[in-house]
């Protein structure tokens, strides 16, 4: 080593000693932190759990109420629900049907007119070539088969408007085992309100059912709800969403075409009877009207009978139609007696079209309680009894009863209408609507004559009452 090197290390101060593990300066045990837990308010605890569980719980009660009332309002802004439409059918005239006599004055216009532009020597009358051409020609089989091809034609078109109304109920049997039993009949689909499609039925079909079922002609079935019944007749309405049919199904069914029952003589009428007069789902009969003159003495109402000579089954449903495929009656073997038990009977169509709008709507109708007839021309000429609605019988509890209305009552007047017969009577009735106050004019039969008499009268509920 040199002497410059020995001067610069003599002037350098010792290094520090580092001090070993094991002596007290190399111990840091004693700097260590010790972080100790603050002990748990067990008590705040669950009073801040309370109440953060109950302002989420009224936050949610709050949220939920705001959504019902503010849902509707937004769904109707954004998607205007369709109003269903009142259902209503034309009134009848004396008679829908094209008379002989309007016949034969479009014969004589035709006539004439062709009388006019021809020669008059070239005349021929034309009466005579039918009657020729009618005695010259032979009918044969082919002839039969294509008249019956031509009923079944308007038959087929006809059974569009036709469902199978099916009411599913369950039940248990004698060991507890749950199961189902339903009974079914055919229905007619009188009207679309433009958000429901609407079916007339017998009540007996769903009477007491869990739930309905509607099968259409092309096998779809879909669910449907009762709207309104009529306890009077037995007939209801039933309605499906428009919304739960398909388009196919919607371009497979019909609405049906309600004709006309009134006519001055019904009896030898062809008829078609179509959903179920045999009792099996689409069996078709032909046949004619023995009688179409029997009015039904039912209360309120003055609803035809129309009988056929078509043997059917006593379960036996649907309707009747004539030889253009119009509905004329809707099957009911109600109130056939036990000499043609199984003779197909049914409701005369022009009588019900009033009933069905009604029940279509889902109003209520007023409600008399009377049972009546009219008083003949020849009767009221030969005896002192007046013109008017001949009162046969009054219904307990009725607000007739109420009123004082009593069996041999003639009532001719109906809240300041004139009432010439029963049929004006209960025209009248349908016009009004429950709770209406009505004051009635009779005429009640007395020791020496009849006796005139004002009485009010609350019309009741038909609802109500059934």
């Amino acid at each position: 080593m040199s002497d410059s090197q020995d001067k610069k290390t003599a002037g350098q101060k010792p290094a520090p000693e580092v001090p070993s593990e094991t002596s007290p300066l190399a111990n840091t045990e004693f700097m260590r932190e010790k972080i100790k837990q603050r002990p748990i308010n067990r008590k705040k605890l669950l009073r801040r759990t309370i109440i953060t569980v109950s302002l989420a719980a009224v936050f949610g009660l709050v949220a939920c109420i705001t959504f019902l009332i503010l849902e509707p309002l937004i769904n109707n802004a954004l998607y205007p629900e369709e109003k269903p439409q009142t259902v209503s059918f034309p009134e009848e005239s004396a008679s829908d049907e094209l008379q002989p006599e309007q016949m034969y004055a479009d014969e004589a216009e035709i006539e004439a007119q062709a009388a006019a532009s021809a020669q008059y020597s070239a005349e021929v009358s034309t009466e005579k070539e039918v009657q020729q051409a009618i005695s010259s020609y032979s009918f044969d089989a082919s002839d039969y088969s294509e008249m019956y091809a031509s009923l079944r034609k308007a038959a087929t078109e006809a059974s569009k408007a036709i469902v199978t109304v099916t009411g599913v109920t369950s039940d248990t049997d004698w060991i507890n085992d749950a199961y189902e039993k339903s009974g079914s009949e055919s229905g007619l689909i009188v009207a679309d309100n433009g958000t429901e499609t609407l079916i007339l039925v017998n009540e007996t079909a769903i009477q007491k059912a869990d739930s309905i079922q509607v099968t259409f002609c092309n096998n779809t079935t879909v669910k449907a709800k009762l709207k309104m019944k009529d306890a009077t007749t037995g007939l209801c309405i039933i309605s499906i969403q428009n919304t739960s049919i398909t388009k196919d199904t919607k371009s497979a069914i019909a609405t049906a075409d309600l004709g006309s029952s009134d006519s001055a003589s019904l009896a030898g009428v062809p008829v078609i009877a179509i959903g179920s007069p045999t009792g099996t789902q689409g069996s078709i009969c032909y046949g004619m009207i023995t009688s179409g003159s029997r009015i039904l003495d039912l209360r309120d109402s003055a609803y035809r009978l129309l009988s056929t000579n078509i043997y059917g089954s006593p379960s036996g449903s649907g309707v009747l139609l004539n030889l253009t495929g119009q509905v004329i009656g809707i099957i009911n073997m109600t109130y056939n007696n036990d000499n043609y038990t199984n003779q197909l009977s049914a409701y005369g169509i022009t009588e019900l079209k009033p009933l069905i709008a009604t029940l279509s709507n889902g109003t209520e109708y007023a409600y008399l309680g009377v049972h009546g007839t009219d008083v003949p021309d020849y009767v009221s000429d030969d005896t002192d009894i007046p013109k008017g609605a001949y009162i046969t019988q009054i219904e307990m509890k009725s607000p007739a009863m109420e009123a004082g209305i009593q069996s041999g009552d003639v009532i001719i007047s109906f809240d300041g209408s004139t009432v010439s017969g029963y049929d004006d009577l209960i025209d009248d009735l349908l016009s009004h609507k429950p709770n209406d106050d009505i004051r009635l004019v009779i005429m009640r039969q007395g020791p020496d004559d009849y006796t005139r008499m004002n009485l009010n009268v609350t019309l009741g509920s038909s609802s109500a009452d059934s």
